[in-house]
């Protein structure tokens, strides 16, 4: 039974005006497509405005889904006449959002069914004649294709697969842009490695683990069920490891000669034996090529007894040990591992690899040491496997899907974190057999990453490490979550939606923005970041924010941004505080009001951040200090005179004296000259 908020979604899609995707597609909201929902999103009736021959359709992502936009523009250059066409894709104003955006992505609409709705259902099984025409054909140059522009599909499974319409039976790939690779893969379709990692954290992977994929489809249809479906996920790893993939899915069951042949050589657990593109070639060209045979990994003379079960393989023990922490090491400390490695695995290599291990698990700075004890352990027992710490498991090339995946879904990122931290990356690198070019990028990025993680101001953390991990992640910012925005100026439009909406308390620039804008944003100022902590100045700390605001624009180009301007006039009062002249203040703010209401954030910064101003206003206000000084101390020497009365008294006294005497004496001296006179 549906719930109350699921109902109201009903309700407000049903009555939903159509959305638009630039000038070119329309979605309908109330004409949802149940059958062509994708693992990323669900679909709807789209139609094509320009080109009215298209019969489209649309993907809506889930909000806690990461598109694969980085690629789309590569995969919609796809002209194999077999991948499902991505026509266009974007950001739409999608109802259920209220005021909030999804990704979209426009496909060419399927004619057909798919060729099975579940990996558990059942379907006639698929003769071996029409597997090769329809399937293995018309697959191999698509992944050609594919492969040839460095793109890794990651979705391939009956599930995904469709007839292109129903008169002539042609075959269509189905997308693989709406997820990560691998996200939306069920285990049996994965090989043993990814297999055991969490589906976020499965990586981009190689055209290899496609291949795998695409055998264990070609099993699926030619049997027309899942062989494997009484068995858990759990299960199926288990036997997949212990007896090798083609022996574990296919059992005592006889396939046919040919299409057998291609299976087993796609389902070889190791990548190096595994067929590729050329081998699948040179057998649509009609050549036979010698079986592969399975590699089972070594089994010991004497299993090792751990939480009341016996193993007899280094994968399987593994496995083992990182699901349970404190019993491993245990084992590991007590020594009874290496004895188990060197007298019955006789595996002299992997024990010297697992004595290094435990060697250096004590360099690392955070988490238990129990963790990055058995974490490490468990790379040198199995070096191709996952990385597999404190209940999470990722590929070296997955860390940054899963590290999204965490935030998007609103978890704690810590573990994570702790992996980079305590360079679990650069070991699984060093324990691994083959050195591969990649390795040494790989470890390069990881050691940057490192230092962004060990400095935590603006701009860094791992907030950064998050942007630079995933250049197709939005900015995922709480002011600007609901708009998506995947650039710059996407963030800019999004702020200033923020604003009209009544975000005028908080500041414009958080963690999140701070280090959405430094990853982008390669030649910015990165120390201008660093002002923006909490213990700074207040008036060095916006101005640092309308500073980094302000590049952002001139760069971008984005006009129009009256509200984020107003946002961040509101915050200014300091700024405006650092004139001392008052009338000059006002005249300041004017001009501020005025740069803001046309939404030019590079002026607004020259009117509060002018240095002539500000040099002008400092010599006036100087020059007035020199001048209340002089008048302070004429005062000072005023009020002291006239502290002093009796001194006062007396001069005046003896001025008036003097002053009376001269004047009778003047007078006396007259008379008697007049009295002798006459």
């Amino acid at each position: 039974m549906p719930s109350d908020t699921a109902a109201a979604v009903d309700r407000t899609l049903s009555t939903a005006d159509p959305v638009r995707l630039g000038e070119r597609y329309e979605i309908l909201p109330d004409l949802p497509l149940p059958a062509l929902n994708a693992v990323g999103g669900n679909a709807f009736t789209a139609k094509a405005l320009r080109d009215k021959r298209q019969e489209p359709f649309a993907i809506i992502c889930h909000p806690t889904t990461l598109p694969r936009t980085d690629i789309a523009a590569t995969v919609s250059s796809f002209d194999n006449g077999t991948h499902m066409r991505l026509l266009d894709w974007g950001l739409v104003d999608w109802p259920q959002e209220r005021g909030g955006r999804r990704y979209c992505m426009i496909f060419e609409r399927p004619g057909g069914r798919r060729l099975m709705n579940a990996i558990t259902d059942s379907m006639e099984p698929m003769p071996e004649d029409q597997l090769t025409r329809q399937i293995v054909h018309p697959l191999v140059p698509a992944l050609k294709e594919i492969s040839s522009r460095g793109v890794v599909h990651g979705a391939i499974r009956p599930t995904n697969l469709f007839f292109r319409d129903i008169a002539s039976g042609g075959l269509m790939l189905g997308e693989c842009v709406s997820t990560q690779p691998g996200y939306g893969q069920p285990l049996l379709l994965e090989t043993i490695e990814r297999g055991m990692a969490q589906p976020a954290g499965r990586g981009t992977g190689t055209i290899a683990d496609d291949l795998y994929s695409l055998g264990v489809t070609l099993l699926l249809l030619l049997l027309g069920r899942n062989p494997v479906s009484g068995m858990d996920d759990e299960a199926i790893l288990q036997a997949k490891i212990e007896r090798g993939s083609f022996p574990a899915l296919v059992g005592q069951l006889r396939l046919p000669l040919a299409i057998g042949e291609v299976i087993r050589g796609l389902l070889v657990d190791d990548p190096k034996q595994r067929w590729t593109l050329n081998d699948l070639d040179l057998w649509v060209a009609g050549r036979r090529l010698s079986p592969k045979q399975p590699q089972i990994s070594r089994r010991a003379a004497r299993p090792l007894e751990f939480q009341g079960a016996e193993y007899w393989h280094c994968r399987t023990l593994g496995r083992a040990f990182a699901r349970n922490v404190s019993a491993a090491t245990s084992v590991i400390e007590s020594g009874e591992l290496d004895k188990w490695l060197r007298r019955s695995m006789g595996d002299e290599a992997r024990a010297d690899a697992v004595g290094n291990a435990v060697q250096t698990a004590s360099s690392g700075k955070v988490g238990s040491m129990a963790e990055r004890l058995v974490a490490r352990v468990c790379m040198a027992l199995d070096p191709t496997a996952p990385i597999r710490y404190r209940g999470r498991a990722m590929m070296p090339d997955g860390i940054g899907g899963a590290l999204a995946d965490a935030y998007i879904r609103g978890e704690s990122p810590q573990a994570v974190a702790e992996i980079i931290n305590n360079q679990l990356p650069m070991f699984w690198v060093n324990v691994q057999s083959d050195f591969k070019p990649e390795f040494v990028p790989l470890v390069q990025t990881y050691d940057q990453l490192r230092s962004f993680m060990e400095r935590t101001s603006y701009g860094l953390g791992l907030e950064r490490v998050l942007y630079e991990m995933n250049p197709a992640m939005p900015c995922i910012s709480p002011l600007v979550l609901k708009q998506l925005p995947t650039n710059p100026g996407e963030l800019l439009r999004a702020l200033d939606w923020a604003a009209a909406g009544g975000e005028r308390h908080k500041d414009p620039v958080d963690r999140h923005i701070a280090a959405f804008l430094a990853a982008r944003m390669k030649r910015s100022d990165d120390l201008l970041y660093t002002q923006l902590a909490a213990g700074v100045e207040p008036i060095r700390r916006v101005i640092a924010m309308l500073t980094i605001l302000a590049e952002v624009q001139a760069r971008t180009g984005i006009d129009g941004l009256s509200h984020l301007a107003a946002w961040v006039v509101s915050l200014l009062d300091p700024a405006f505080r650092r004139f001392h002249s008052r009338p000059q203040q006002d005249v300041v703010r004017k001009a501020a009001d005025s740069a803001a209401h046309n939404g030019r954030l590079t002026e607004l910064l020259k009117v509060v951040d002018d240095p002539e101003s500000l040099r002008r206003d400092r010599l006036e206000f100087e020059a007035a200090q020199i001048a209340y000084r002089e008048a302070d101390a004429e005062m000072e020497k005023v009020r002291h005179t006239i502290a002093d009365r009796n001194s006062i008294v007396e001069s005046s006294g003896r001025q008036a004296a003097a002053i009376v005497s001269s004047l009778v004496s003047t007078i006396l001296v007259a008379g008697i000259i007049l009295f002798f006179a006459f």
